[in-house]
């Protein structure tokens, strides 16, 4: 099957999966996912179970507070969980498993913001570690803490580097005739 069919068949399945209250159906969802993932199954749960602690973590806390002063129904956030984890699943899932370049070939636009976006995050990520690694090198890290006056002019210059960087995307963009101020 090519690229374009499986990222269709993705769509259809979160638009289904979207319309599906069922919690045995998710699980399969879940466990089918995981299964056609074979050595990278680990990786991508890892990435998953991360995602959804992030996004959906304060969703969960909110609605059991809630439901300490209100008689809810918990079955809705066991479904909403199970739900948003399937759909993360299939998501990281299609993303280890296809090349969206040649997804979104049909339109050069849509190829281009692609490539350029990617590229972005490559570099932020790459400045990222940079800094950590900077940070790391004097002293500073996850178990001690940061003083502010060793944080401020790092972040300050990572700020100002990825505004400079942005700007130069949009310019390369208006170049290219796709923003039209």
């Amino acid at each position: 099957m090519s690229e374009k069919n499986w990222a269709i068949l993705y769509l259809i399945s979160v638009l289904i999966l979207g319309g599906v209250h069922s919690n045995l159906v998710m699980i399969v969802v879940v466990l089918f996912t995981l299964a056609i993932n074979g050595n990278a199954r680990f990786k991508i749960l890892k990435k998953a179970f991360l995602t959804l602690l992030v996004f959906n973590g304060t969703i969960t806390l909110s609605y059991l507070l809630y439901s300490l002063f209100v008689t809810v129904d918990l079955s809705l956030l066991i479904i909403l969980n199970l739900r948003a984890l399937a759909i993360t699943l299939l998501t990281f899932t299609l993303m280890h498993h296809i090349n969206f370049h040649k997804v979104l070939s049909f339109n050069h636009t849509a190829s281009l913001l692609y490539a350029l976006s990617y590229s972005q995050i490559l570099l932020l990520k790459k400045l990222l570690n940079d800094y950590y690694l900077g940070l790391k090198s004097r002293g500073v890290t996850l178990k001690k803490t940061i003083h502010p006056k060793q944080l401020s002019p790092i972040m300050a210059t990572l700020f100002g580097t990825m505004l400079h960087k942005s700007n130069e995307q949009t310019l390369g963009l208006r170049s290219r005739g796709l923003l039209d101020d």
